[in-house]
């Protein structure tokens, strides 16, 4: 009668619960979807906009630099021009000295003019032919130098074109020995000076420009402190960082945007160092080559959907709640009168046949309660004074039945109740209870205490299936085992009591999924077995650490003195005595969290040990 009253309960409150949360989310999952999409395809929109806008911007700022670059060819045709001046000064009969003193002044004025005419530039260096001639000027600072070693990147070699280094710290070029110019972050225009209209190389131009203002554009194109900026050369060099980090390794979707033939696009992307939008454009002139990079993280993109997922899902709690109350209550009116047969009933089945349960209704119930009386009338009278005295011998003998039941009759109802639960369909219970019943099966038997690696792995993976049912899919496991470890002879109870030691001590409930990984392995000579039980869980303090690294290195006596559980200490002590020191164990955890625990067995024959 209570399991009745008890189905009838659960059927309203599934019924109630079902109708109310159900279409709420299904509502909630498709408006979660379609906001995701929209945001995604808005922000890209967006932010294309932005890195065009960007784009143009630096082209700005870059062109005016290679401008001013450019003022070496002003009034060419005149003597006292700075070309004039590099073509005299590289030709092979001129006298370097003489040339210098004379007209280092007005290089000077031309070099000043260059520098002061764009805000950032912080030096210049200036070689007239193969390095015969050579000046620098920074602010408030200008050597000369004769005969000097040529300072230009060997790859471009003699090319007339004019090219761009991407950001790196200043260099101090051989005229500052003293180190007079500060060091700045910067990066160069180097231009060669070729005799017009031929392309051969007269001299050498190169203009270090201070990144900030660079950098200050790039900042601009960047609207959070969560989405990273990058313009990198093909060489995949960084010319600017904004909010990212500059490791190839990490960035691995440069290779993709570098390749691709696309002057812009957007590359979705999800590994190990980033998940999320990747969008490009590309910024070419004939001096330098460069590709704009923004990077969108998914979880900033979806702030907004999750904040509407997480409001769907306080409504439906709410709702939950309010169908749970309901169903509770049109429960109780419901199953009231049952639940009051029901404590009659459990009077008469503890002796008292005195009772008389009270008839005001006139439904089924009614009809039920007054059955009852008159069958409990009816046993009143049967009932005499020899026939209490057998029900007194039955109740006895049955005690002591009871008290004589050993553990395999559990272990056979626990199979019957599961056969029952595959019945009535109900699969799941069917496997958690054989899980059940497994491990009883295997504790229960005494008789052997060495097993091949297979049961103990089946027994491990039955208290873990349990566990997954507990925790639901915060609970995850992933097994990676040698099939040539199964048929390992090992000590009993081995893997057990080291993957539980995760759940009493390292399992997180803060709302992080938990990962548990089992792995063995025979080594090729198939000697050794080594087993590992690795977890993401809370990890363990240093100390503690160093505490249960010691224990290790305690004699198998004193292990047997201090033993308290059958935790790590338990299996280590098991398996000294087992295989006569050879085995060995290793403990680590990292400060981030996660454990490890290393068994390293010899493969051998194992005599049985009670």
């Amino acid at each position: 009668m209570f399991a009745f009253a008890t189905s009838i309960n659960r059927k309203l409150m599934a019924l109630l619960l079902a109708v109310t949360i159900i279409p709420i989310t299904v509502s909630m999952i498709i408006s979660n979807y379609y906001i995701k999409d929209k945001v995604t395809q808005q922000s890209i929109h967006e932010n294309q906009n932005l890195l065009a806008l960007g784009k143009n911007n630096i082209l700005g700022y870059m062109d005016k630099i290679n401008e001013n670059s450019l003022d070496v060819y002003l009034n060419i045709n005149k003597s006292n021009s700075l070309y004039a001046l590099i073509e005299r000064g590289q030709s092979p009969s001129v006298n370097v000295p003489m040339f210098d003193e004379k007209n280092n002044l007005q290089i000077y004025a031309h070099m000043l003019n260059i520098y002061q005419s764009t805000n950032g530039i912080h030096q210049i260096q200036l070689q007239i032919g193969d390095g015969k001639l050579t000046y620098l000027m920074a602010r408030g600072f200008f050597r000369r130098g004769i005969n000097q070693p040529l300072e230009w990147p060997a790859e471009h070699g003699s090319s007339p074109k004019p090219f761009v280094e991407a950001t790196h710290t200043s260099a101090h070029y051989n005229l500052d020995w003293s180190h007079a110019v500060k060091e700045e972050s910067v990066f160069t225009l180097r231009r060669p000076i070729i005799r017009t209209p031929s392309d051969e190389v007269i001299g050498y131009l190169s203009m270090d420009v201070k990144s900030d203002e660079l950098n200050q554009i790039c900042r601009q194109l960047t609207m959070s402190s969560e989405e990273q900026l990058y313009i990198i050369d093909r060489s995949r060099n960084f010319v600017c960082s904004v909010n990212g980090q500059e490791d190839q390794d990490q960035l691995k979707w440069t290779n993709q945007v570098l390749a691709s033939k696309q002057e812009n696009g957007v590359i979705k992307w999800q590994d190990q160092s980033f998940s999320g939008i990747v969008i490009y454009d590309t910024l070419r002139t004939n001096y330098m080559d460069w590709v704009v990079v923004k990077q969108l993280p998914y979880s900033y993109l979806y702030e907004s959907a999750t904040a509407i997922r997480t409001i769907n899902t306080s409504v439906i709690a709410i709702f939950m709640l309010l169908a749970v109350i309901a169903s509770f209550l049109v429960s109780y009116q419901f199953t009231k009168p049952i639940k009051r047969l029901i404590g009659h009933i459990n009077q008469v089945q503890s002796g008292n046949f005195n009772v008389v349960v009270p008839v005001d209704r006139k439904d089924e119930i009614g009809i039920l309660a007054r059955r009852f009386n008159t069958m409990i009338q009816t046993i009143r009278d049967l009932i005499n004074s020899e026939y209490r005295l057998e029900i007194a011998n039955k109740t006895n003998q049955l005690r002591a039945m009871q008290a004589q039941i050993n553990p395999h009759f559990l272990y056979n109802a626990l199979q019957s109740i599961g056969t029952l639960a595959l019945h009535a369909g109900a699969p799941k219970v069917y496997t958690l209870i054989t899980s059940i019943a497994k491990m009883m099966r295997y504790n229960m038997n005494t008789s052997e205490s060495i097993v091949p690696f297979s049961m103990e792995l089946n027994h491990a993976k039955a208290y873990l299936e349990l566990q997954q049912q507990r925790f639901n899919e915060q609970l995850t496991v992933h097994y990676e085992i040698d099939p040539a470890s199964l048929s390992v002879q090992v000590p009993k109870m081995l893997l057990q009591p080291l993957v539980e030691n995760y759940f009493k001590h390292g399992y997180e409930t803060s709302g992080r999924s938990g990962v548990l990984r089992l792995f063995s392995e025979v080594t090729d000579d198939g000697s050794w077995l080594t087993i590992r039980i690795e977890d993401n869980g809370s990890g363990m303090d240093p100390d503690k650490l160093r505490e249960l690294r010691q224990l290790l290195f305690r004699s198998t006596g004193a292990l047997l003195e201090e033993q308290k559980s059958i935790g790590i200490s338990n299996v280590w002590m098991r398996l000294k005595l087992y295989y006569n020191e050879e085995a060995e164990m290793s403990i680590d955890s990292s400060p981030s969290g996660g454990f490890t625990v290393t068994l390293r067995i010899p493969v051998q024959e194992l005599e049985e040990r009670s």
